[in-house]
């Protein structure tokens, strides 16, 4: 089964690296179909309440506009799979809000999309106190989150998991 996750994880990059803020692709394995979407969230008036709705990316999105970008991986085979792991990095011209998965399992961030760790993540940085450098360890901002990465439990045959990411057009 690691051969599965590994091909799952070159699927998932090559889905993510095909996904734009327009448009859908998929990747299948022998054991693993991999879908992904980019949708802008949008806010309706239903009954007289505010309530979020996801629309075809497909339109121009402007800067300040808020994209939900989501890989959904099914298992089209008979059997389990192991160590499914999903990478979805942040678009270069959008800033990093939020991530979910329907999974229990690891979330993963990176700022340089090679390197992973739970948040928060820390950084060293080097600031001048009273006449002297002074280095510290800092939370990073999730606004510089360039990746994530979800860890995800087996999964079962026939079985499907969602995960998302929400970033906000620069």
């Amino acid at each position: 089964m690691k051969k599965s996750a590994l091909i799952l994880a070159l699927a998932a990059s090559f889905a993510t690296a095909q996904t734009s803020t327009t448009g859908q692709t998929a990747a299948t394995t022998q054991y693993l179909k991999l879908a992904a979407s980019t949708e802008k969230v949008t806010t309706v008036t239903v009954n007289g309440k505010a309530t979020e709705k996801l629309v075809d990316a497909a339109g121009t999105t402007l800067p300040g506009d808020t994209l939900q970008l989501t890989q959904q991986v099914r298992n089209i085979s008979q059997v389990n799979v192991r160590s499914v792991t999903l990478n979805m990095p942040v678009p270069a011209a959008a800033t990093f809000q939020s991530a979910r998965c329907s999974a229990e399992g690891r979330t993963l961030f990176s700022v340089d999309g090679k390197t992973f760790g739970p948040a928060p993540l820390k950084k060293t940085v080097t600031v001048t106190e009273n006449g002297k450098s002074v280095t510290r360890q800092v939370d990073v901002k999730p606004s510089e989150y360039r990746a994530v990465r979800w860890q995800l439990p087996d999964l079962a045959a026939g079985k499907t998991n969602t995960c998302f990411i929400r970033v906000q057009v620069r």
